[in-house]
């Protein structure tokens, strides 16, 4: 401060010794018709007080923008700092049950932070931890609005309104995020799961299509194809025109490696529009490649003449390699019952190794073998036993029972899932 005072005592003595020096007047022009007479030592003082005053305003109005912008930086840090703070804390009130306290610092925390769904994920998921899920919704709405291309915020918004069980709402949202990331496998997993669960089997098939060129490892690849084929065999046996649905069933069974409710599903229409030979072709075809009993029972239930049943139980014979051996001796019986010869299927029935209490079918059969026989007492027995019998069917993902045959669960969505209680397929 003192060398400062100094200083400029020092500048006026210096400009007062050039205004004695030079004492002479001069003519100063301020414009063409305006003309002054100064004295040259003044204009010179003056001409270089006023550089040294602008300099001096210009230097003030640097520093104080300097300041102002770190002033203004310093305090957007300590606001960050503080909704992180309100962020972790919240979180952990969360964890620790205050419930409270914990909602009202992660709703201050998004409130504050605009550019940041993080606090409205956290407050959300604190809803739908008490199961308040119109509240839940509420807030991914708002962020949803506030934030509209954020995933994590869409996604939520999704999975509330699926456990809301408003299936039209999830579609539309799940479909807003596919426009805004059309190449996101999360995204579009999420959209054919939307579909499947609203039954729009030809929407989920085109998304499923989609999703199969974005996966890079050929496993994970050949099981979601085998879920488009799954998808298409739902698209296909839900068309209304039967003619439409036989012909999307013959496309499907075209291919080389078909499944076995592709089979299943061709010969019931085939059947159904009374072209019994090549129904039974069908199933016959799919008991060669996949062993399953299904494709049994339905060749049972049209074996009308005995012809029918003597091709079947060769069929049967040749399987004998690759099926479990009891269960052929058991659907040998059903097709020589069937035939009325107690005799040979009560042999049939004696090659039986497993326990009878692990074939239900096994009591039905003897039942009718006494019948057969004349044995009434027997057959009363038996049939007592059987009585006690679960459905033919069950599905080995989720246990669902079934008195016939389903190609997709409709409890757990399984394909291909349904065993019968006597199954050819050696597991």
């Amino acid at each position: 401060m003192r060398r400062a005072v100094v200083f400029s005592l020092l500048l006026v003595a210096l400009v007062l010794y050039l205004v004695f020096l030079n004492n002479e007047t001069t003519h100063f022009r301020l414009a063409p018709e305006l003309v002054m007479q100064w004295n040259i030592g003044a204009l010179v003082g003056g001409a270089f007080v006023a550089g040294v005053l602008v300099a001096f305003v210009v230097g003030s109005v640097q520093t104080g923008l300097r300041a102002w912008t770190a002033w203004r930086s310093g305090r957007r840090e300590r606001r960050a700092l503080r909704v992180d703070q309100w962020e972790e804390s919240g979180s952990k009130l969360l964890w620790s049950g205050e419930l409270a306290r914990a909602r009202a610092l992660l709703h201050k925390a998004w409130q504050r932070r605009l550019d940041d769904p993080y606090a409205a994920l956290l407050l959300a998921a604190s809803f739908r931890s008490t199961g308040e899920l119109h509240r839940a919704r509420g807030v991914l709405y708002d962020a949803a609005s506030q934030y509209h291309t954020d995933p994590e915020v869409l996604l939520a918004l999704a999975e509330v309104h699926r456990e809301l069980g408003e299936i039209g709402a999830r579609v539309e949202t799940l479909e807003r995020l596919r426009a805004l990331y059309p190449r996101a496998p999360q995204a579009l997993r999420a959209l054919r799961d939307a579909y499947v669960d609203s039954e729009q089997w030809g929407a989920a098939a085109q998304v499923q299509e989609a999703l199969i060129p974005l996966l890079p490892d050929p496993e994970v690849a050949q099981r979601e194809q085998e879920t488009l084929f799954c998808l298409r065999y739902q698209t296909a046996i839900r068309l209304s025109d039967p003619h439409e649905r036989l012909r999307a069933l013959e496309n499907l069974a075209s291919g080389r490696h078909v499944p076995a409710p592709v089979y299943v599903a061709l010969g019931d229409e085939l059947a159904a529009a009374r072209r019994v030979a090549d129904a039974s072709a069908a199933w016959e075809r799919g008991l060669r490649q996949h062993g399953r009993s299904v494709f049994v029972d339905r060749l049972l239930r049209i074996a009308t003449e005995p012809k029918h049943r003597e091709r079947l139980r060769n069929l049967l014979h040749k399987l004998h390699d690759t099926a479990d051996g009891d269960a052929i001796h058991v659907w040998l019986a059903e097709t020589f019952l069937a035939d009325r010869n107690a005799e040979q299927a009560a042999r049939e029935l004696e090659a039986v190794q497993t326990p009878a209490s692990v074939i239900p079918d096994f009591d039905r059969l003897w039942a009718e073998v006494h019948r057969l026989r004349g044995q009434v007492e027997q057959s009363l027995q038996a049939f007592a036993r059987a009585c006690r019998e679960l459905p033919l069917y069950r599905c080995q993902k989720c246990e669902h029972l079934s008195a016939d045959w389903i190609g997709v669960c409709p409890k757990c969505h399984g394909w291909d899932t349904f065993r019968a209680r006597v199954e050819i397929a050696r597991s």
